[in-house]
């Protein structure tokens, strides 16, 4: 313990002395040493101002957007929203299928129906088709953005 306390107080020593000589230096301390080209208080007030550009230097052309067709849109939205009730629906038609394969009717080995334990092997598929639902979501939510900024209004239907 007399050791740790030694070696802390040997680690700390330097920072104490350093910590007393740290000042803070005024335009009084300039009168005791000179430093060439330092600037006091004084003389930064008599530099002159600097000058200020009260107004833009050229006049920029209004940007006006070009008018896109609310067809073009509309198509635009429709085919991501079509997109992503088809993969709904794929979705929909996989969780069924782990439903039944979990029911009491997917115990028959002479079928080609889905049989248990279906579930581990959907869920790669059921996963991937739910990221691909999150995309076109924000695919959709693109379109309806840039509509709006074209002042567009999209059936969302």
């Amino acid at each position: 313990m007399k050791k740790s306390l030694v070696v802390l107080a040997v680690c700390l020593a330097p920072a104490a002395a350093f910590a007393q000589d740290s000042k803070t230096y005024t335009n009084a301390d300039l009168a005791k040493f000179q430093v060439p080209g330092a600037y006091t208080n004084e003389d930064l007030k008599r530099l002159p101002a600097v000058p200020v550009q009260r107004s833009a230097a050229a006049k920029l052309p209004e940007f006006a957007p070009e008018p896109v067709p609310t067809g073009a849109m509309q198509s635009w939205y429709d085919s991501i929203r079509s997109e992503r009730s088809r993969l709904e629906a794929e979705v929909a038609v996989e969780k069924d299928l782990v439903d039944y394969s979990e029911s009491a009717f997917a115990g028959d080995t002479r079928s080609f129906d889905v049989r248990l334990g279906y579930r581990a092997q959907a869920r790669p598929l059921i996963i991937e088709l739910m990221k691909r639902i999150a995309i076109l979501d924000r695919e959709m939510d693109q379109a309806l953005d840039e509509a709006r900024k074209a002042g567009v209004s999209l059936d969302r239907r």
